[in-house]
C-alpha cells in the first residue's frame, strides 16, 4: 500500500502549463513529424505512431520531447502520451509541459493516465457532436503530489513496468513477422496446385434480418456484427426468419464486406451473417478451412487495395473469387495449420501476459493518484 498522507495537495495548473506555440505552415517549418489524434494510443504512456508535416496545409501546434499530448476530443477515449522527439500536433491536442522544479522528468505521464483525472476531465467535458475539455477546467484537477525523492522511486517502477511491455510488444511483432514469412514461403511454393477461389468457395452477402432482439431465446442466434466478434456485444435473430445460406457453422469464414476495414475476415463462428458481412462457404472436400482462412489473413492488403466505392468502400466479388489460391495435399494443409496455430498460440502467450502487466501498471497508477484500475 502506498502512503499518501504527508504528500501535497496540489492542483495541476500549479505543477503543469499549456503551451500554444502555433505553427502556420508546418510543411516548411522544419519539423518532419505530426501526431494528429488517429496516431494517439487509449492507455498507451508513450506516443508511438506519427504522421509526416510533407502535406500539412493547416496550421498546427508546436510541441518538444518530453510534453504531454493530451486529446482534448472525446475524453472518454482515454488518450494522453508523453512524446519523446520534437514535432506539431492536432489543434484538438493540450500540449502540457511540467515545471521542472516540481515534478521529476516523465512523472506527468502517470498523472495524466490514471482514472481519476480521466473521470475529472470526462466530467466538464462539453459540446454537442463532440464534447472537448477546456484547460481552465483541467487546471483545477486537484491531487496529492509526492515529494521528488518519492517521484523518482515510483517513477523508476513504472516506466521499468513500461519497458518490459515494450519489450513483450517487440516479441509480440517478431512471432508475428515470422508467422507471415513461414505462411508466405509455403504459399508460395513453386510446387503448389493453384486454382481460383470460385473453384473452391460460394460466397453469400449477409442481410438485414426484419427483427433484432436484445434477449436471447430458444430459436434464437446471435446477429454477427463485428461488435459481437470484437466485443461480445450482441443482438439475436430468430432462425425462421433467415435463409439458410445466412447461417453459419465453426466451418464459415466471415468477410468484412464494406466500410473501412472491408477484407477482414474472421473463422469459428456460429449464427446469422450481418448485412456488414458475407460468408465464404468452403465447397471443395480438398480445402481446409484454416488454411483457406489463413490464405486470406495473408493476403488481407491485397483484398482491401481492390475494393470498390469511394463514400462506403466494399469487396470486390469478382476480384475476391479471381484470386489464385494455392492448394497444397491435405495432410500438408493440416501440417501448415499446426504450424500457424503454434505461432498463434506463442502470440497469444505474450500478449496475455502484456495485459497483465498493463493491469499492474494501471493498478499502481491508480493507486498513487486515486481511482479504481
Amino acid at each position: 500500500m502506498i502512503k499518501t498522507e504527508k504528500w501535497e495537495k496540489v492542483f495541476l495548473g500549479e505543477i503543469a502549463d499549456e503551451i500554444i506555440e502555433r505553427i502556420d505552415n508546418p510543411s516548411q517549418s522544419g519539423f518532419e513529424l505530426f501526431v494528429g489524434l488517429e496516431h494517439f494510443i487509449s492507455g498507451d504512456l508513450k506516443i508511438k505512431q506519427w504522421g509526416s508535416t510533407k502535406n500539412l496545409v493547416s496550421a498546427m501546434k508546436k510541441f518538444q520531447k518530453g510534453d504531454i499530448l493530451f486529446a482534448r476530443r472525446n475524453a472518454y477515449l482515454k488518450r494522453s502520451s508523453i512524446v519523446q522527439f520534437d514535432g506539431v500536433c492536432s489543434g484538438d491536442a493540450f500540449v502540457i509541459r511540467e515545471k521542472k522544479d516540481r515534478l521529476v522528468p516523465g512523472f506527468l505521464a502517470f498523472i495524466f493516465n490514471s482514472e481519476s483525472l480521466w473521470n475529472y476531465a470526462n466530467s466538464y467535458a462539453a459540446g454537442t457532436m463532440s464534447k472537448r475539455v477546456k484547460w481552465r477546467d483541467l487546471a483545477k484537477y486537484s491531487f496529492k503530489l509526492p515529494p521528488l525523492n518519492e517521484q523518482k522511486r515510483l517513477a523508476g517502477l513504472l516506466w521499468s513496468v513500461d519497458e518490459v511491455i515494450e519489450k513483450y510488444n517487440i516479441v509480440f511483432s517478431t512471432l508475428d513477422c515470422l508467422c507471415k514469412i513461414y505462411a508466405f514461403q509455403e504459399f508460395s511454393e513453386n510446387n503448389n496446385k493453384c486454382i481460383f477461389l470460385k473453384e473452391t468457395i460460394e460466397l453469400f452477402k449477409g442481410k438485414q434480418p426484419n427483427k433484432l432482439y436484445s434477449d436471447s431465446k430458444e430459436g434464437r442466434l446471435p446477429y454477427l456484427t463485428t461488435d459481437y466478434i470484437r466485443n461480445g456485444i450482441s443482438r439475436f435473430v430468430d432462425v425462421s426468419s433467415v435463409d439458410e445460406n445466412n447461417l453459419t457453422d465453426n466451418s464459415d469464414i466471415l468477410l468484412l464486406w464494406d466500410g473501412s476495414n472491408a477484407g477482414e475476415t474472421f473463422l469459428g463462428y456460429c449464427g446469422v451473417v450481418a448485412s456488414t458481412m458475407a460468408k465464404i462457404k468452403i465447397v471443395a472436400n480438398e480445402v481446409l478451412p484454416e488454411y483457406l482462412y489463413f490464405y486470406l489473413r495473408l493476403n488481407e492488403d491485397v483484398i482491401k487495395r481492390a475494393r470498390i466505392g469511394s463514400a462506403i468502400p466494399h469487396v470486390s466479388a469478382d476480384f475476391l473469387l479471381h484470386l489464385k489460391f494455392p492448394v497444397k495435399k491435405l495432410n500438408d494443409q493440416q501440417k501448415f495449420v499446426n504450424k500457424i496455430n503454434d505461432f498463434e498460440n506463442q502470440k497469444n502467450i505474450v500478449n496475455s501476459s502484456n495485459i497483465i502487466l498493463r493491469k499492474v501498471q494501471k493498478q499502481i497508477i491508480n493507486q498513487i493518484f486515486g481511482g479504481k484500475s
